[in-house]
């Protein structure tokens, strides 16, 4: 068998070579925040500290003053036109707000189906990087998080802002923004029929926060492969390490090693690609926003060097004793990818600065085929039955097969409890 082995090797070493020699003349935008990057030609310092969003929502609604409602979620067209048009009002409306006070899940889920607009991100995410990706800057938030937050109007003519922090609990505070701002908002987009999983009695069951849709996605056929040589050869450049390099070695489980000077990168056999930071030779930057920006920045470009038609989303951030963790996954048209093997991509942040990249990388494809699927009123009954306050999402079971599966997952308080194949 070994001697089978060594032609394979030889061949993805000629692959990554030849792909980073294609890459080379990309530039590099992370000199300063990453170890042995070579200096961008001539960057704009505006660019550098500007943030973009790692990750839409998962479902938001806007809902009128007459109760009619527009609701989105699994349409990342749809969602990125939402999160534009209301980024500086939410820019606004989050660097002006005032301290919170708690509020109880009564209050909010009685405003939750009041007029205003509502973002839920499923996962626990910091105030203010939320307000970065905005556009804005929240100096009042702190460590504050929140998984889901809503504007809505005061009762005079200005906006309060209301969340659900990442610990659970719920809070609401006053704003300098207008409620004419928000109003304006609501106009721009018509009801689609989109309710609460509270205000529809069937569902009684069912996590009450859940946002269902009247007209479900029309799913198709996804076809996936792999493409570790791209992504290993997009890293290696962002890095500078030289894959050609006689430096290289084996492990004993045939990872393929390539030291570099500010780190070390890493070819798993079962197909990640990982860069670790050397001890010294780390880089820095400030504030979590910022941090979540330079591995976006880095990930996004590594992921358009073998990219199909997914694009990659945070779906996690934890911030534990100065230790920053953010895993990220796949997601095709607003629908993210369950990996078997783990996260699409992980980075770990220390107090001194970056330590490590993973990335798995996946390419999918849409195909032709029309796939049949249980209404999600039906789903979201049937698992409310089965675990009392939970609520269900469509996700993409990739098992390291050519098609992944397309079905409904149960999940309560952000956990996954269950899917199809179980």
């Amino acid at each position: 068998m070994r001697r089978y082995k060594e032609p394979v090797k030889t061949a993805l070493l000629l692959l990554l070579t030849l792909s980073a020699a294609f890459l080379a003349w990309r530039g590099n935008l992370f000199a300063g925040l990453f170890p042995g990057a070579e200096p961008p030609a001539s960057p704009a310092q505006e660019e550098i500290l500007s943030c973009q969003p790692a990750a839409l929502p998962a479902e938001a609604a806007l809902t009128g003053l007459s109760g009619l409602r527009y609701g989105v979620k699994y349409d990342e067209g749809g969602m990125s036109s939402l999160f534009d048009a209301c980024s500086p009002l939410l820019a606004e409306a989050l660097g002006s707000a005032e301290e919170p006070a708690p509020i109880s899940e009564e209050v909010w889920r009685s405003r939750l189906g009041g007029a205003g607009l509502y973002l839920n991100y499923g996962f626990s995410l910091p105030l203010s990087v939320l307000a970065a990706w905005a556009g804005g800057e929240a100096a009042w938030a702190g460590s504050r998080t929140a998984t889901a937050l809503l504007l809505m109007s005061d009762g005079d003519d200005g906006i309060r802002l209301c969340f659900r922090s990442g610990e659970g609990t719920y809070y609401s505070g006053g704003t300098a923004s207008s409620w004419l701002s928000l109003q304006e908002l609501l106009n721009a987009f018509f009801p689609n029929g989109a309710a609460f999983a509270f205000e529809l009695p069937e569902l009684g069951d069912c996590d009450p926060d859940s946002l269902v849709l009247e007209e479900p996605p029309t799913p198709r056929s996804v076809t996936a492969s792999g493409s570790q040589a791209e992504a290993a050869a997009a890293l290696a450049e962002q890095f500078g390490i030289n894959l050609s390099g006689q430096s290289r070695y084996s492990e004993a489980d045939g990872t393929l090693v390539y030291p570099g000077e500010g780190g070390v990168l890493r070819l798993a056999a079962e197909g990640t690609v990982s860069y670790t930071a050397s001890e010294g030779k780390l880089g820095g930057a400030s504030g979590t926003a910022e941090r979540v920006e330079a591995v976006r920045r880095l990930l996004w470009s590594v992921h358009d060097a073998c990219a199909g038609d997914e694009k990659l989303a945070l779906t996690d951030l934890r911030l534990e004793e100065g230790v920053l963790r953010l895993s990220f996954a796949y997601v095709l048209d607003g629908i993210p990818v369950q990996l078997n093997a783990g996260p699409a991509a992980s980075a770990e942040w220390g107090p001194e600065g970056f330590r490590e990249l993973t990335v798995l990388p996946r390419r999918y494809r849409r195909g032709e085929t029309v796939l049949s699927l249980l209404p999600e009123k039906q789903a979201d009954a049937a698992a409310g039955s089965l675990y009392p306050g939970s609520s269900v999402r469509l996700i993409l079971s990739d098992r390291g097969e050519r098609s992944p599966e397309l079905i409904w997952a149960v999940t309560l308080e952000g956990r996954l409890l269950w899917t199809q194949e179980g």
